[in-house]
């Protein structure tokens, strides 16, 4: 909602109360590029050539510190150059850029807003990251500043459609989940400060901020969600889903078809014939997701790594072809394959692959 010119928050925290400067009007959009729509890899290189036909598009990582290693450069030659390369590699109508802040910011980036939050704990493997303080606004003002630069890049280069939101993320490129079930890193984010409404007004101006860029040149945004992981008043890790559907629906009010919805955990088995997705805990997210999908809003997915897939749910082993299947039958524009996708047991053959990008490109024709 608005109030006076001002994007307020649903609990009506306006955004510079929350330590975010408050979001410009919404910027008028460019006519679209299209979709990056249909079967994805996430590094061609990985890719066998004679199956590079089964595939519509490709996902290009750029880290921030990569991009712009220097406050003074707003897109790195070395950044460029992969564009460059991506471009000539893949033989694709529309590519998609994964920006990557988080760990992957800057060291001149870290240090604002009071410095980094150090040793920050991956609870996957014990590892520990260097992430920003990410609610911050001096962290977000040059997160902005590397918009300008990659919007800069992208202007000239029509086949690149989409863009990811990752302003506010931690270790992956995913801004619901920030590994607040460690306690150390629960203590790191409250000694600096972080609430909640600070975080999700973050994730809004971050939104807004794509819009602002992206949205004129006709370049669509994505953010990835998963449950909403947060704090509760008394510190304890809490998780929202009700949150995650609330901040999906502002980005559709925000950026309307322009603001993709995508999750990148999705992993699926068959059953009686029919794909089945493994994860109970995000069923009212997916749910909400294929709703408005099915009204025309852009839904896309990447899957879960093929180990994850493989292991399956209560006994029954998953597939690459279940998880796609999934994804293309509840109106998804498109799936982003794993690394090794072309090992699985069930394998998405040509035939496979035709299909599913026929019925991704008819989802993907909907939300335009």
């Amino acid at each position: 909602m608005r109030r006076r010119g001002v994007l307020v928050l649903a609990a009506g925290l306006p955004f510079a109360a929350a330590g975010v400067g408050a979001a410009p009007a919404r910027a008028a959009a460019g006519p679209p590029r299209g979709r990056v729509a249909g079967l994805l890899a996430r590094e061609d290189h990985l890719v066998r050539p004679a199956n590079r036909k089964r595939l519509r598009g490709l996902v290009l990582r750029l880290d921030w510190k990569d991009v712009q290693p220097t406050p003074d450069v707003a897109f790195s030659a070395a950044a460029l150059d992969l564009v460059k390369a991506a471009e000539a590699a893949a033989d694709y109508p529309f590519l998609k850029v994964r920006l990557v802040a988080g760990k992957e910011s800057p060291d001149w980036a870290l240090r604002l807003g009071d410095g980094p939050l150090e040793q920050w704990v991956d609870p996957e493997d014990g590892k520990k990251y260097t992430v920003p303080q990410w609610w911050k606004g001096e962290f977000l003002t040059a997160y902005e500043g590397l918009l300008t630069g990659v919007a800069g890049v992208l202007r000239d280069r029509p086949r690149w459609a989409e863009v990811t939101v990752s302003a506010t993320c931690t270790l992956f490129a995913e801004p619901c989940v920030k590994q607040l079930g460690v306690k150390d890193n629960r203590d790191k984010a409250i000694a600096a400060g972080y609430t909640d409404a600070k975080d999700q007004a973050a994730l809004m101006w971050a939104m807004a901020a794509h819009d602002r860029h992206f949205t004129p040149l006709g370049i669509t945004s994505s953010v990835a969600y998963n449950p909403w992981q947060t704090l509760d008043d008394a510190g304890a890790v809490k998780v929202c889903p009700d949150t995650t559907v609330a901040l999906m629906e502002h980005q559709r009010t925000t950026m309307g078809r322009y603001g993709v919805w995508a999750n990148n955990s999705l992993s699926a088995r068959w059953v009686g014939g029919e794909p089945v997705q493994n994860r109970p805990d995000y069923q009212p997210m997916y749910d909400h997701m294929s709703t408005a999908a099915a009204a025309g809003h852009p839904v896309q997915f990447q899957t879960a790594t093929l180990p994850k897939i493989q292991e399956g749910f209560e006994g029954v082993p998953g597939s690459v072809f279940a998880t796609a299947s999934w994804a293309a039958r509840h109106h998804g524009v498109s799936v982003e394959l794993p690394r090794l996708w072309e090992q699985d047991a069930d394998v998405i053959d040509q035939d496979r692959a035709d299909a599913l990008n026929t019925r991704f490109a008819a989802n993907a024709a909907a939300t335009l």
